[in-house]
């Protein structure tokens, strides 16, 4: 299976809710902050750290990016295409996870709507308003 890789410096966007893409990335090394912005304010949705996989849900249904991927440290990202991985995946494992998608699409929906947070979530701890600033600045004034 082919991938590529990206090195990343800390605080560079690896992509933005609502690009259009459908490949799935592996996190070699580094850590990664998953979050939304609502107004100017960064809602952290998760801390990712190596051996962990990030865009499962566009790599299934299709659909832009839920969220905004942010350096938090030096990474390395692998990039795997889709149509290289569909190539080694049954029909019914795609299938499932295009299922299984949509239900988490909805409670993302939910969680984000509602400002619900999971209590000691230490990956899903709020940045300071400094950390918030500098994110917010990160995400909307560098270029892709």
């Amino acid at each position: 299976m082919q991938g590529y890789h990206q090195d990343y410096k800390a605080h560079e966007v690896v992509c933005r809710e609502g690009d259009p893409s459908s490949d799935l990335f592996f996190l070699d090394t580094g850590k990664l902050l998953i979050c939304t912005i609502t107004g100017t304010q960064v809602k952290v949705i998760a801390r990712i750290g190596p051996g962990e996989f990030i865009g499962e849900l566009s790599f299934f249904d299709g659909k832009p990016r839920a969220s905004h991927i942010v350096t938090l440290e030096p990474s390395r990202v692998i990039q795997i295409p889709k149509s290289e991985l569909q190539r080694h995946l049954p029909f019914w494992f795609l299938e499932i996870g295009k299922s299984l998608t949509k239900k988490v699409r909805l409670l993302d929906q939910i969680i984000h709507e509602s400002n619900f947070r999971k209590i000691g979530a230490e990956d899903q701890k709020p940045l300071s308003i400094e950390e918030q600033r500098e994110i917010y600045s990160v995400i909307t004034h560098q270029l892709p």
